[in-house]
């Protein structure tokens, strides 16, 4: 079949709004599929999700714009099917159902279950955690697999790298929280989940196979994945087990976020889209080849209605039926602008609260004009949804591309603008000088920061590499200074797993490596436990830097002067210092209640500041202390490669004799500035 030359008309020709997957009652089943260029349509019903056991083909019967219909005067609940199409050019071909809600190990055959039945007790009645504004968010990215599958987590065999390993509570290891007792003490408010879709690279029939994969290559994008189920061959154990980890996540406070690939499929040519509707689901170029602005092979096209459609369905699915509150979109820049607004639209339809962002960059030249597209210069046309900072990310640990190349936190002062820019939530701000192009957001709900995620270096990891010099000290100073500046920043800050205890990825090396950057892994995305795990030993042994982001986390949830929610409350609010030397920064934040001023020293020698008028104390110190006591002169030292963060007394001056008879009870000075 030659590709569809005029897409505008085939749309309004063929778009149907109708109901579309398997609808169950106790006394029938109604299957739908979309496929107007079909000349016919089978339906395949079997016996279980492998094997040679089909129970009877049935012919489809055509319906409205393309929709394929067959009803079955009974339940087949526990069945599994698939969907055959013919075409007038070619011999038949059998395809999993894009609707299903569930499947049989390995997503081969698409599952009938009843998904009452798939939802565990008490999942109604725990509500979504809500935040007020997407600023008062702590993303925390996890991989369900990473959390739990080292012995280190105390997870029983059975459950490890599993839904139910990471939903596991209370389970404390050497003297310190781990898994999710571990999140509740860190204080984060929303987990972001690497994909929970059924996706290719592992295969499910061999859980004890030690196979990895971040899962980034969908196959049944409304199924969860098989291997993080206790039975991968059970399709409603994967997707009550996955409904019990959201329940416990939200029982405890914990938001979650969904990481999503409607970008690009696994398969192309072999993919169930292309099977049902050939050369529509993905972009093609001129020539009618496929466009692969994903990097891997393919791009979906987002702007046809119908893909648009399934893509918008998708999403509220999965935030309806699992109580998701947010999605994380994976290469959102190749998507269109158009697709992603009415995705907006939809969840705040259905809740004020549910988080929106993703990656403003594709993997490559894609098949639409980038005035179209989610990139990240192009946020006037989809402002409502947040974007990855990569310009603070590569300011704060140094060019991604270059694990040699040392960012601001390494001692590169030539960044100490961007760092400013991206402190100041990277909107304008006549603080900075220069480097307008980092001021890409109009608000700071718009920009997620970060400086190490899932993909390329940790962070620890490209300081060992890029400050060869530095002692372990000093290395270590720099981790914690990356973890104030995500932290303390305006906008959302996101952290990877393990990025509060200093994670590594060590490559499992049998010979010494020749150069550093060889000893650890940039691409993870298929390595083994050995590289990917979660030690929670770790936690224990760099518990002081587990303490320091975990006051930092305090110190931004109690104080709203970190949370900004508009870019003039921003230029309103924060002001940049004068400091001795250029090289550090300090700002001021203040409302009519508090001022806080945060000095951060990228250097290996202290640096001098002169504090503004009024008494001050320590609300933050390197050491992750308060020092509750009034500062004796306004010039202060800041200790070498750190942050600390001032507080003003704002009722009446006090003595230390006073505060020390009073304990840890806090005074707030009366001032002016």
């Amino acid at each position: 079949m030659n590709p569809i030359t005029d897409i505008k008309k085939f749309d309004s020709d063929n778009y149907y709004g109708g109901p579309l997957g398997v609808e169950l009652t106790e006394d029938k089943t109604i299957f739908r599929t979309w496929s107007p260029v079909a000349t016919g349509v089978y339906l395949r019903v079997y016996a279980d999700g492998k094997g040679n056991n089909l129970i009877e083909t049935l012919p489809m019967e055509r319906h409205w714009t393309g929709c394929w219909q067959v009803e079955i005067l009974r339940s087949l609940e526990g069945c599994f099917y698939t969907y055959v199409y013919e075409f007038e050019y070619s011999k038949y071909y059998e395809a999993c159902d894009l609707y299903a809600r569930s499947c049989g190990v390995n997503g081969k055959r698409s599952a009938i279950i009843d998904m009452k039945k798939a939802t565990p007790y008490g999942f109604d009645l725990v509500p979504r955690p809500n935040i007020e504004h997407p600023c008062d968010a702590i993303i925390y990215e996890c991989h369900i697999r990473d959390f739990s599958i080292d012995e280190s987590g105390g997870v029983k065999l059975a459950y490890r790298g599993k839904f139910l390993g990471m939903a596991q509570d209370g389970l404390i290891e050497n003297g310190v929280t781990v898994g999710l007792a571990h999140l509740k003490e860190l204080g984060v408010t929303h987990v972001q989940l690497l994909p929970i879709y059924d996706f290719v690279s592992v295969d499910e029939e061999k859980p004890y196979n030690n196979e990895y994969n971040w899962g980034y290559d969908p196959k049944n994008y409304n199924c969860p994945e098989g291997s993080y189920s206790t039975d991968a061959e059970n399709p409603v154990s994967r997707v009550k087990e996955l409904k019990t980890l959201v329940m416990e996540l939200h029982k405890n406070g914990i938001g979650v976020i969904m990481d999503v690939v409607y970008n690009h499929t696994y398969f192309t040519e072999k993919s169930d889209f292309q099977i049902s509707v050939p050369y529509y689901y993905h972009r093609l170029k001129e020539d009618g080849s496929f466009s692969n602005g994903s990097g891997v092979g393919n791009e979906i096209a987002s702007e046809h209605a119908m893909v648009r459609r399934y893509i918008v369905d998708s999403v509220l699915y999965w935030a309806n039926e699992y109580k998701l509150d947010g999605f994380r979109f994976d290469l959102m820049a190749v998507l269109d602008c158009e697709t992603i607004n009415i995705i907006r639209d939809e969840l705040l339809k259905l809740s004020p609260y549910v988080m929106m962002y993703g990656e403003g960059w594709s993997g490559g030249e894609c098949a639409i004009p980038e005035g179209e597209r989610c990139v990240k210069w192009n946020i006037g046309a989809f402002d409502r949804v947040g974007v990855f900072n990569d310009n603070f990310r590569d300011a704060i640990k140094g060019n991604t591309f270059d694990v040699y190349k040392r960012g601001y936190v390494g001692g590169n002062t030539d960044l100490t603008e961007i760092i400013k820019r991206g402190l100041a939530g990277s909107v304008k701000h006549s603080g900075v000088n220069g480097y307008d192009e980092a001021a890409w957001a109009t608000e700071p709900h718009q920009t997620i920061n970060y400086c190490e995620a899932h993909d390329n270096w940790t962070m620890w990891d490209k300081i060992l590499i890029s400050c060869g010099d530095y002692t372990e000290e000093e290395k270590k100073s720099a981790h914690k200074l990356s973890l104030a500046l995500v932290l303390l920043a305006q906008g959302v800050p996101f952290l990877q797993l393990g990025q509060d205890f200093m994670r590594s990825k060590p490559k499992p090396l049998l010979d010494e490596p020749q150069a550093i950057h060889e000893r650890y892994d940039e691409n993870s995305y298929k390595s083994p436990d050995f590289t990917n795990s979660i030690k929670w030993q770790r936690k224990l042994e760099q518990y002081d830097v587990f303490k320091y982001c975990r006051e930092l986390v305090r110190l931004r949830r109690d104080n709203p002067l970190f949370r900004l929610r508009t870019a003039d409350e921003i230029r309103e609010k924060l002001m940049f210092l004068p400091t001795d030397i250029n090289s550090t920064i300090a700002y001021k934040l203040e409302d009519g209640s508090k001022c806080l001023v945060v000095a951060i020293n990228p250097c290996k020698e202290p640096s001098g500041l002169t504090l503004p008028e009024g008494c001050f104390f320590v609300r933050l110190s390197p050491d992750a202390k308060s020092y509750n006591f009034p500062l004796s002169s306004s010039r202060v030292s800041i200790p070498p490669i750190s942050a600390v963060v001032f507080e003003a007394y704002k009722e009446r001056v006090v003595t230390r004799d006073e505060l020390r008879s009073r304990h840890r009870e806090e005074f707030m000075i009366k001032s002016e500035f």
